[in-house]
């Protein structure tokens, strides 16, 4: 697990700091320990990556002429998988404030450096694999298209397999919704699917019938793994003969928000409904904002 990853210049001063963790590290120490560094640095080839064990951390480094980037992990941790991590903040960074430090433009303010910490903690959590589940007809492919804004397709066309859309735009994390086809004969794939998902969308179409089927799938699917989180959409509140929000709810046994997916209003709902989960996630994953 990565612990936390702090951006320095080469004489020590930490630019940006972020923790993961659920210990607290001092960070001018942290600097004062990486800039201890700066003896031997003359002998490393310059963009190579090295790395470090102190008690029961690891340090993976790299460094430019301008700046280093320090990437702390639990010791058993492989380094080949934090390799990538570390060079796509480099690139990002660099791409973004090479100029300050090529031109002297720089004039000290570390405040400047504040607004690239989405960067860095989306490269490090990566995205949160968001799956859609349900059968087919509730709306699952309406509700990722309002999402993700996409303009919403009123004609009924079934998802064969899973379709897989990305989307960055949910504050600190990007998610990858997994919209799953529906039909009967796809359902055996859905166990495969929903690996490595941390929340569920569970839709219904708010009718009696299809909720009641809607919580067999969470019974034969879901409430084996616990590490999922579930939220219940009881879709088409817009419908005769609906069940309301309340009594879908009661039935699913989980959280559960009321939703018209073709109604383009109803995205920033269902984008608050996904940060609040996404926050969840956040504690879960002990990452210190």
């Amino acid at each position: 697990m990565i612990k936390h990853v702090n951006i320095l210049t080469l004489d020590g001063k930490s630019l940006l700091f972020r923790e993961y963790g659920a210990t607290k590290v001092d960070q001018d120490l942290l600097a004062g320990f990486m800039s201890a560094f700066s003896g031997f640095m003359k002998e490393i080839s310059r963009s190579e990556i090295k790395s470090t064990v102190t008690g029961n951390s690891k340090f993976i480094y790299s460094f430019t002429d301008q700046i280093m980037i320090v990437i702390c992990t639990d010791i058993k941790d492989n380094e080949e998988e934090i390799y990538p991590i570390l060079e796509t903040i480099f690139s990002q960074f660099l791409e973004k404030y090479s100029d300050l430090f090529k031109n002297n433009k720089w004039d000290g303010e570390r405040t400047i450096f504040k607004e690239f910490k989405e960067n860095v903690d989306k490269i490090v959590l990566g995205p949160i694999k968001v799956s859609i589940l349900g059968y087919g007809g509730v709306g699952k492919t309406t509700l990722t298209k309002l999402i993700i804004g996409e303009e919403i397709n009123l004609e009924y066309v079934p998802t064969i397999t899973a379709d897989i859309a990305t989307f960055d735009k949910m504050g600190k994390r990007s998610i990858v919704l997994w919209d799953f086809a529906g039909q009967i004969q796809f359902t055996d794939l859905w166990d495969s699917l929903l690996k490595e998902t941390r929340i569920v969308l569970l839709v219904t179409d708010s009718s009696y019938k299809n909720v009641q089927d809607t919580k067999k799938i969470m019974e034969k699917f879901i409430e084996k793994d616990s590490n999922m989180l579930i939220i219940g959409i009881a879709n088409k509140q817009d419908l005769q003969n609906k069940l309301s929000t309340k009594f879908v709810e009661k039935i699913l046994n989980v959280p559960t928000f009321g939703m018209i997916a073709i109604n383009p209003n109803y995205r920033i709902m269902i984008h608050e409904i996904l940060n609040e989960f996404i926050e969840k996630i956040n504690k879960i994953d002990g990452f210190i904002d």
